[in-house]
């Protein structure tokens, strides 16, 4: 019975957190009672039992996710299968451990383990980092600012350890050193979060994010050239509104208008007399059926033109659309991506690089999963050291500073105008994590297959070193 009440308790918890409901607190509980009953006495097989119902369990906000008629089940099961596999590999590993080496390294021991198993899930998944337990916590930017050093399975990493240091002070004996460094290091977290967020933010850029989705759904109707200038002179109508408020730097949703390769330069017009008439930047979300293409224009005050392909299309619902391989960067410290791109740390870490301090987003959602999905992007930021300003249809539009505070944000309307206006910090540029990139993950590989390995071969050489004083 405890083990089944510990298994439910622990899925609830990973489902309220990880979910559509944002209870960001519980996901630093939720392995809590997993690794309780890993560090006492209940039998293995319950053990990985419980925590395969309770990953189990925490993944049921799929079922709610309006993307799922579009995953083939073969392959929801197999992901599924092995993110609960791994899940049980990492709680089976901390009770290896403990059963073998001291607390310090049992500390240690279950958040190594998952945060190397996170990142190589992910690191091939065509979703990217969907799925972190690290966006949990976005609601509390104090807490997520280790992005900014060693990326987001810092976060990861955090989250684990406290949950082990709670369990191990729950369950364990003489282990007061380990649960006062593993309270220690969270604490530092906490500092470094504060201080953080207390730095001063000099530069200051008005921007906006508009979303019209009368427009959009203009767009995706228009088969004509007329019907397609029709949508880009709404959107630049709005354009001008929102630069009469001071705005330098506009970000349209993804898809937003519609084009064909002959039309462009008519249909883009409207935008480009918006952008000389008031000095506004703009980053307009545009799609086209032929050839097909999901693409963004960026529309510099002078008239230039740049244009960027999204790079990560949305596995089975945009497989007729030619990837794009050529970065977002557009010079000044500013750059652009679309929606899905801002899923793949690697992709835009190598844009962040360069000095990006501003980025803008055109987006698409789905409604429920805006939350949700939008929060990802505003971890890009963190990491990378950048502001974002991201419009997204069926979704939210929202800027966000590099510490990942939300400055606006507005849930877009089912019709009509949405728009915010803010005046936005610009971020500082290149973080320690833009610059060194997943070290931190692959550390974390390397000491559990150091402790996993190295532990029996330790044990061997105490039992062959015992073994002749037994003999005299």
């Amino acid at each position: 019975m405890i083990t089944l009440l510990a298994a439910v308790l622990s899925g609830i918890m990973f489902y309220l957190a990880q979910g559509y409901d944002h209870v960001w607190a519980l996901v630093w509980l939720a392995p809590v009672p997993l690794l309780w009953l890993a560090y006492g006495n209940t039998p293995t097989w319950q053990v990985v039992g419980a925590s395969a119902i309770a990953l189990l369990g925490g993944a049921g906000y799929i079922l709610q996710s309006p993307y799922l008629h579009l995953i083939p089940p073969l392959v929801l099961t197999s992901v599924l299968v092995v993110d609960v596999g791994l899940f049980c590999v990492a709680v089976g590993f901390a009770r290896f451990v403990q059963r073998r080496a001291s607390p310090l390294l049992t500390l240690f021991a279950f958040p190594a383990c998952w945060t190397v198993f996170e990142f190589l899930i992910e690191l091939h998944s065509p979703n990217g980092t969907y799925g972190s337990l690290a966006y949990s916590t976005m609601s509390a930017p104090v807490l997520i600012q280790g992005a900014s050093l060693l990326g987001m399975y810092a976060v990861t990493f955090l989250i684990c350890l406290f949950a082990n240091t709670l369990a191990m002070a729950l369950r364990l004996k003489r282990n007061a050193a380990a649960v006062g460094l593993g309270l220690a290091i969270c604490a530092a977290n906490l500092v470094f979060g504060i201080v953080r967020l207390a730095h001063p933010q000099p530069d200051v850029l008005r921007v906006a994010g508009i979303v019209d989705e009368t427009a959009v759904a203009d767009s995706w109707r228009a088969k004509t050239v007329s019907a397609d200038l029709a949508v880009t002179e709404t959107y630049a109508r709005e354009i001008r509104a929102a630069a009469r408020e001071g705005t330098r730097f506009v970000v349209t949703p993804e898809g937003g208008m519609a084009s064909t390769p002959a039309g462009q330069s008519t249909i883009v017009a409207p935008l480009v007399a918006a952008a000389r008439d008031t000095g506004v930047q703009i980053i307009a979300g545009f799609h086209s059926e032929t050839p097909a293409a999901d693409f963004a224009l960026a529309i510099a005050p002078d008239g230039r033109i740049q244009r960027y392909d999204k790079r990560h299309p949305v596995p089975g619902l945009e497989g007729d659309f030619t990837p794009g391989h050529v970065p977002g960067w557009l010079g000044d410290g500013r750059a652009m991506e679309i929606c899905k791109d801002m899923d793949f740390p690697d992709t835009i870490r190598s844009d962040a690089a360069k000095g990006v301090r501003l980025v803008g987003v055109p987006a698409g959602d789905m409604g429920i999963d805006g939350w949700q999905h939008g929060i990802m992007s505003v971890m890009r930021g963190v990491e990378g050291g950048f502001s974002i300003v991201r419009a997204a249809h069926d979704g939210l539009v929202f800027a966000s500073d590099a510490q990942g505070r939300l400055v606006a944000l507005k849930k877009d309307a089912p019709a009509g105008l949405t728009m915010i206006v803010a005046d936005l910090p610009l971020g500082s540029g290149p973080t320690l994590y833009a610059r060194i990139g997943n070290a931190f993950p692959w550390l974390c590989g390397i000491f559990a297959l150091a402790l996993g390995a190295g532990l029996p071969a330790w044990r061997r050489l105490r039992s062959a070193a015992l073994l002749p004083s037994l003999e005299n």
